[in-house]
């Protein structure tokens, strides 16, 4: 009996917390994420969007939605986000939203690796040509290769989908942009839908092709709004290669500051801050070897001018080398996401002759000879105020010295330095004493 009991207890205990269990698993399978993706593509949207997908993994969800706004950005986090897209267990539906966005460059990639590719009335995608880093065309062999790899790539992703491969292809070849009826009616895209809410009644009993292929259930679903968090954003601020360069030039010149003039503690504080703040944002950018030779050489012409008379040639030459060097650091290969010609030019020339002319008023201090404080008093004047017969006081430079006659007064200057308030005037200096000699008409009277 005791045993049957025991049986019996433990039987309704499962059953309870199955009970309690399953509303909690069916809410988790009945969220929808709805992902922002509203900003350049680069290694901060690449992260939070991995992040986001693994989340959507996690919480069981059915489907996840990457609601897309994008210019474009760099290619390699282009490529991460559609792995990411592909390897997601649940289906994902790219929707470029709201009406005015677009799905430019990198973006028309992440469409067609989608799902379910959809987009709001008043929206366009296409031109994913890739262009140089400053924002031309890529010519020769290598504008080829880049093209060719480019074309096929956005093609295979459509033709997985079972969508127009040759009018995707039209993207990057001919920098083609099509509005959001024009990619529908050429089978570019899937739905042209005006809201999310619209998007999952449209999804529902939709037929995914692919290799996710399934039929979307999508009735009674919700959305979670899950949008970029301030982690991702702070980074996003960091890889801007407009930021990332700035970081490091300032790094560079409180640096330099603090070698030349220690003890100042506080360039050299934000120098170390902005260098290494400057060198992570570096390290997720594509970046050239001719702008950091350049970087490094503007530097050293600038502190080399402080050290060799070259009329200012080198120090002119090393501000030059800085601001190319902001043109030339990063390869990202889009006009989208690249430096602002602008202010690289502008801060690195101001920051750079800063620096030249910082490094030139220290050297020249470091080369002037040491005044010890006794050497000013040569020549000073001052007043007696205690009489000096071997020995009295001045006062001189606003303190009283001790003084003695100088070394060569006659009688009669000896006869002055007895009387309180004859001015006088410093000839000498030993250790603390001082060797004054009376001036005026009198002083001459030997």
């Amino acid at each position: 009996m005791p045993a049957r009991i025991h049986l019996w207890l433990w039987s309704l205990l499962a059953g309870l917390l199955l009970v309690a269990a399953g509303p909690v698993g069916a809410q988790s399978s009945r969220t929808v994420p709805s992902i922002e993706l509203t900003q350049t593509i680069d290694p901060a949207t690449e992260k939070w969007i991995g992040s986001a997908l693994d989340a959507a993994a996690d919480d069981d969800a059915p489907l996840a939605i990457i609601r897309l706004d994008t210019p474009g950005g760099l290619d390699s986090s282009m490529r991460e986000i559609v792995k990411d897209i592909i390897d997601a267990p649940m289906p994902v539906a790219v929707y470029v939203s709201p009406d005015g966005a677009r799905a430019a460059s990198a973006g028309a990639f992440i469409t067609e690796a989608a799902d379910v590719a959809a987009m709001a009335p008043q929206t366009n995608i296409g031109s994913a040509s890739a262009v140089s880093a400053t924002g031309g065309d890529i010519e020769g062999t290598l504008g080829r290769k880049i093209e060719n790899d480019a074309a096929a790539f956005i093609r295979a992703l459509a033709e997985a989908h079972g969508r127009d491969g040759a009018l995707a292809e039209r993207m990057v070849t001919e920098a083609a942009n099509f509005t959001s009826g024009e990619a529908l009616d050429g089978g570019l895209i899937d739905l042209v839908v005006a809201d999310q809410d619209e998007l999952l009644v449209e999804l529902d009993g939709f037929r995914v092709q692919g290799p996710k292929a399934a039929t979307l259930e999508t009735a009674g679903l919700e959305l979670d709004q899950r949008d970029m968090s301030f982690q991702y954003e702070l980074l996003q601020l960091l890889v801007n290669p407009t930021i990332a360069y700035l970081l490091l030039l300032v790094g560079l010149v409180g640096i330099a500051i603090e070698i030349f003039s220690p003890g100042l503690i506080f360039p050299g504080t934000m120098g170390v801050i902005a260098m290494v703040l400057g060198l992570y944002g570096t390290a997720q950018l594509p970046v050239t070897a001719a702008g950091i030779l350049l970087l490094v050489v503007g530097v050293g012409m600038i502190i080399a001018e402080a050290h060799l008379p070259t009329s200012g040639v080198l120090g002119g030459t090393g501000v030059l080398a800085l601001g190319a060097s902001g043109l030339l650091l990063f390869d990202t290969d889009t006009d989208a996401f690249g430096v602002s010609v602008p202010v690289v030019v502008a801060v690195g020339l101001l920051l750079g002759g800063f620096l030249l002319l910082a490094t030139q008023k220290v050297v020249e201090a470091r080369r002037n000879p040491v005044h010890t404080g006794w050497e000013e008093l040569v020549g000073a004047t001052g007043d007696v105020r205690q009489a000096i017969d071997q020995v009295g006081q001045v006062f001189v430079d606003g303190a009283l010295w001790r003084a003695t006659p100088a070394a060569g007064a006659g009688p009669a200057e000896v006869e002055r330095l007895r009387r309180l308030g004859v001015r006088v005037r410093v000839e000498s200096v030993e250790g603390l004493t001082l060797r004054v000699r009376p001036i005026g008409e009198e002083a001459e009277e030997k």
